[in-house]
């Protein structure tokens, strides 16, 4: 017997969106009948899917240690991850509620934050190591502070209560609370078993060799690339231009230059400083008589501070790394390239 669903709203078509009690969405069910394969699914949804946690789905949460999980922001843009723990570190609270503990990471907070837009998340646990079976558990999520799960202390279990209150590298900063909406398996066959070898996992570490952080070779990378290439030397460039043309002291001295002039000049002084060019003969020795060329060659010493403080304000209002705006304004202020 189906479970009852919560109609999912989707911008589809008209011709194929309905009303419906089945599990899934419009598009699944419109994709089932073009591909000729809705009574396969039908099947599936009667025998597999619930709206609930089982009592033997509850019993496998509590001995998993992997949980993969996809959120997305307001606007649908997605971000999958996983989190990992010991056996059980996600809890079933009942049949309709999970939660599981967000540890110390490396502050981003990108599934936490996809949360607060949109509560909406899709989880996966699995298990490579005994039976191969995957559990697909979907809901709507909030972000809940560790003092504040204490609001629902009558329904959690002792071991959460002493993790809450525990102190060290392992104490959870705050939890997920989860609201079913859908639980079903994904099958055995494609999922390989795995054997478990011994790790020394030390949690909540900032040793980047222990994290192997810079395993695909980043870090090497010139700013240029790190802060998304051409797309965000446009950005820059358009907010450093609309600043120099509103400051009366400079606006003056850049009347005989074509705006499209001196966004090419700004253009190219962001790619030389934030290493565009692999060229080393491209790197100017003077870093800031390069970008008085390239601004105005008529700027005196106050005037190519104040286009150079507006470029740092550029660069901050844009959320380029500190470090990054710190490094490029010493070499711009003193009198050679550092």
């Amino acid at each position: 017997m189906f479970q009852l669903f919560r109609n999912k709203q989707k911008k589809l078509p008209s011709d194929i969106a309905r009303v419906t009690l089945l599990p899934g969405s419009e598009g699944e069910h419109f994709l089932q009948q073009k591909y000729g394969t809705t009574q396969r699914a039908l099947r599936f949804y009667d025998k597999q899917v619930l709206n609930y946690l089982s009592p033997v789905m509850r019993e496998f949460i509590a001995k998993q240690e992997i949980l993969f999980i996809a959120t997305s922001d307001k606007h649908g843009d997605c971000d999958c991850s996983f989190r990992f723990g010991k056996p059980g570190f996600a809890r079933s609270l009942d049949e309709k509620y999970l939660i599981y503990p967000e540890y110390r990471g490396n502050g981003v907070m990108a599934s936490q934050g996809n949360i607060t837009e949109n509560p909406h998340i899709g989880m996966i646990f699995v298990d490579f190591f005994e039976s191969t079976v995957g559990l697909h558990v979907n809901g709507k999520a909030k972000v809940v502070e560790s003092e504040n799960m204490m609001h629902y202390k009558n329904q959690l279990p002792q071991d959460v209560i002493d993790e809450i209150k525990s102190e060290g590298r392992f104490r959870p900063e705050r939890w997920i609370m989860v609201e079913i909406e859908e639980a079903y398996i994904h099958c055995s066959k494609h999922i390989p078993l795995l054997k478990k070898a011994e790790k020394d996992i030390v949690w909540g570490t900032d040793d980047d060799g222990l994290k192997r952080s810079d395993f695909f070779a980043l870090h090497g990378l010139p700013l240029y690339q790190r802060i998304g290439g051409e797309p965000a030397i446009q950005a820059i460039t358009e907010s450093v231009i609309r600043k120099f043309l509103k400051d009366n002291e400079l606006s003056p001295f850049l009347e005989e230059i074509r705006l499209e002039a001196l966004e090419q000049m700004q253009r190219h002084f962001l790619k030389t400083a934030f290493g565009a060019y692999a060229e080393e003969n491209d790197k100017p020795e003077n870093l800031r008589e390069f970008y008085r060329k390239l601004s105005s060659v008529h700027f005196d010493e106050m005037r190519l501070d104040i286009a150079i403080d507006h470029l740092k304000q550029s660069l901050i209002e844009l959320e380029v790394p500190e470090h990054e705006i710190l490094k490029l304004m010493q070499s711009l202020m003193g009198k050679t390239n550092a």
